[in-house]
C-alpha cells in the first residue's frame, strides 16, 4: 500500500483526479488530491502573493499534516515545479516521483525559462489584471486562472532533490508541439530515469484516464 499525492497542472484543482482515484485506492493505496492557493472555487483576496514557493507549500503541508511517508508523488504539466520542489523540502519522505507530461526543473528554471519564447508572452497576455492568467479555450469549464507569480518565479533546489528515489517521467506522445517532447529525450539520455510513452495528448484525463491509473499503480507497485 502506498501513500499517492497527486498535484494537477496549471488552472486545475484536485477534482482533476477524480476519474481514477476510486481505482486506485480499490488497488489499496491512500489517495490524496490538492487543490493548490488560488485554484479553488471561490479564493480569498491576496493572489498577488501566491507563488511557486506557496505551492510548493501547500503540498509540503498536505504530507506533513497527514503524516505521511514512502511518499509516492506525482505532478501533471505545472505540477511537476511543484513536486520537485515538495522533494527538495521533503528529502526520503518521497520515495517515488511520476512526472506527467510534465516540466522537471534545475535550480533556477521557471516555468517561464521552460516555455517557448514565441508562446510565453501568452500569460502576460491572458492576464487582465497582471495578477492571474486565464485558462486557455478548451479547457474544463471548471478551469480557473492561475496565478501569475507561480509561472515567472525560479525555482531553489538543492543537488540532492533527484536523488535516491525512483522517477518516472511519462511523455504523452501526441501533444506536439510541446517543451515536453525535448524535456524527455534529455532525461532519457540522462540515465535513471524510467521512460513511459503514452499514447495520448495533454490532456491524459479527459483523454484516457485508465493510461494514467495504470501508469500510476506501476510506480507504487
Amino acid at each position: 500500500m502506498a501513500d499517492i499525492v497527486l498535484v494537477p497542472g496549471a488552472y486545475h484543482g484536485g477534482w482533476y483526479f477524480s476519474p481514477i482515484v476510486a481505482r486506485l485506492a480499490q488497488a489499496g493505496h491512500r489517495v490524496h488530491t490538492i487543490t493548490l492557493s488560488g485554484l479553488a472555487a471561490t479564493n480569498p483576496a491576496g493572489m498577488i502573493a501566491i507563488n511557486l514557493d506557496q505551492h510548493i507549500a501547500d503540498v509540503v503541508a498536505l504530507i506533513e499534516d497527514e503524516q505521511l511517508n514512502d511518499v509516492l508523488l506525482c505532478g501533471h504539466s505545472y505540477g511537476g515545479m511543484v513536486i520537485a520542489g515538495a522533494r527538495d523540502r521533503l528529502g526520503d519522505r518521497i520515495t517515488r516521483l511520476v512526472f506527467i507530461d510534465a516540466l522537471v526543473p534545475d535550480d533556477g528554471e521557471s516555468v517561464w525559462s521552460f516555455w517557448p519564447k514565441d508562446s510565453r508572452d501568452n500569460f502576460i497576455d491572458a492576464s487582465t489584471d497582471g495578477v492571474s492568467t486565464a485558462p486557455p479555450p478548451g479547457l474544463d469549464p471548471r478551469a480557473r486562472a492561475h496565478p501569475l507569480g507561480t509561472f515567472l518565479q525560479p525555482i531553489s533546489l538543492g543537488a540532492a532533490t533527484y536523488a535516491g528515489v525512483h522517477k518516472t517521467y511519462a511523455l504523452c506522445r501526441n501533444n506536439a508541439p510541446s517543451p515536453f517532447h525535448d524535456l524527455c529525450a534529455k532525461l532519457s539520455a540522462q540515465g535513471g530515469w524510467q521512460i513511459e510513452q503514452l499514447e495520448c495528448g495533454h490532456d491524459i484525463m479527459g483523454e484516457e484516464p485508465d493510461l494514467l491509473a495504470d501508469l500510476v499503480l506501476k510506480a507504487a507497485a
